[in-house]
This record gives structure tokens, C-alpha cells and sequence, in this order.
């Protein structure tokens, strides 16, 4: 079982600075504005989950490498056609991909971690039922705290590395930590897009949470 919190934060000690304030930046418009993005930003989440599925089905069934470049540019594309398809798939790869890493870091033996990982989409698949007008914000936020913890790893071991390799190295001492420093910043994201959702009276939301309400 792969501790792929270590695997990104292990490559995101040799970015740049340009690439660690990209994601950074990303990182921030996911978390605080994401729902006015939403229709563009569920694209990137589909190519991102089909660039990962892609790579997944080359290693595992040896497919053509092309495999995994022309998969997350079919889902992408399709996303940007289909909201409500692109939200549901967005979902329950993020909540599968959540459970997982949950269970990871919580020491669970690995066939109850690939069991987390369907319960996790079959809980991604039913939130779209449950709270759709709700569920881009809901999703953003997960996808932007994510990226940036790891855009503070890229940034703070550029400009101060021990800052940075204490963090990376806290992160496996204590499993927690990092999710609950996520959680923190969910509840942030959350305050923020929920009361700007609301009190949007000029616009009404984006147009892609229109979409998906008449849908």
C-alpha cells in the first residue's frame, strides 16, 4: 500500500518557486471562489482523475502509454458538456480518493484501504442527491485545502527549507496532522463560498450550478 501523502510531498520538495506559487494559487481559487468556477474547474478534476485512472490502467494492464493521455483530455472535454455527469464523477473520485487516504493515514490494513475507497464513491455518488447545489462548493474546498498543503510544502522548502522538511517530517510522525490542518481549512473555505453563494443576488451563482439545478 502506497503512503501517497509521503509521494507528493517527497516530489513537492523539488518544485520550484514558480510551480509552488502556481499551485498555490490554484489552490486558493478552488478553496474560496470555486463554486463561481465550478463548470471549469469539475473539467480539471475529471482530466486530473482520468490522467490518474489512465496511468493506473497502462501499469496494470499494460496498455499503450497514449492510453493515459487521451483519457484525461476525453473526460475533461466531456466534462465541460455534461455538468451534472462531470460533478457526480468529480464526487466520487474525490471521495474515494479522501476515504483512501484516510485510511492510510489512520494504518488500516490494505484491503479495508480499497474498501475505503468504494465506500468513499458510493458516498461522492449519493451526495448528488442529497446536496447537489451544495456539492461543487463541498467538492472545491476538499480539492483546494489539498492543494494547498501541498503548494506550502513546495513553497516553504524553496524559500525555507527548514521549515519546510520539519513539516514534511511531522507529517509522518504524527498522521493526523495534515487532515487536520485540511479540516481547518475546509471550514474556512466553506464559510467563505457558502456566504458568497448566497449573497450573490447579481448573478445567481455560475452558470454551470444553474445547469445542474435544471437538470
Amino acid at each position: 500500500m502506497y503512503d501517497f501523502q509521503s509521494l507528493i510531498f517527497n516530489s513537492a520538495t523539488r518544485w520550484s518557486e514558480a510551480t509552488s506559487l502556481v499551485v498555490l494559487g490554484v489552490g486558493l481559487l478552488y478553496l474560496l471562489q470555486g463554486f463561481r468556477f465550478a463548470r471549469f474547474l469539475m473539467a480539471l478534476t475529471c482530466a486530473g482523475s482520468g490522467l490518474v485512472m489512465g496511468i493506473i490502467a497502462v501499469k496494470l494492464l499494460e496498455l499503450p502509454f497514449l492510453v493515459a493521455i487521451i483519457a484525461p483530455a476525453a473526460l475533461g472535454v466531456a466534462a465541460l458538456f455534461f455538468f451534472r455527469k462531470a460533478l457526480m464523477f468529480s464526487s466520487m473520485f474525490t471521495f474515494g480518493a479522501l476515504a483512501q487516504y484516510l485510511a492510510i493515514q489512520l494504518g488500516v490494513r490494505p484491503n479495508i484501504s480499497m474498501l475505503a475507497i468504494v465506500a468513499g464513491a458510493a458516498f461522492g455518488f449519493s451526495l448528488v442527491y442529497v446536496c447537489r447545489r451544495m456539492l461543487p462548493i463541498v467538492i472545491t474546498i476538499l480539492q483546494g485545502a489539498g492543494l494547498l498543503v501541498v503548494g506550502f510544502v513546495g513553497l516553504s522548502t524553496a524559500l525555507a527549507p527548514s521549515l519546510g522538511y520539519t513539516f514534511v517530517d511531522w507529517s509522518v510522525r504524527l498522521p493526523l496532522m495534515v487532515p487536520g490542518l485540511m479540516t481547518m481549512l475546509f471550514v474556512l473555505g466553506y464559510s467563505v463560498q457558502a456566504n458568497a453563494f448566497q449573497g450573490d443576488i447579481e448573478s445567481g451563482g455560475c452558470p454551470g450550478l444553474k445547469d445542474l439545478e435544471a437538470s
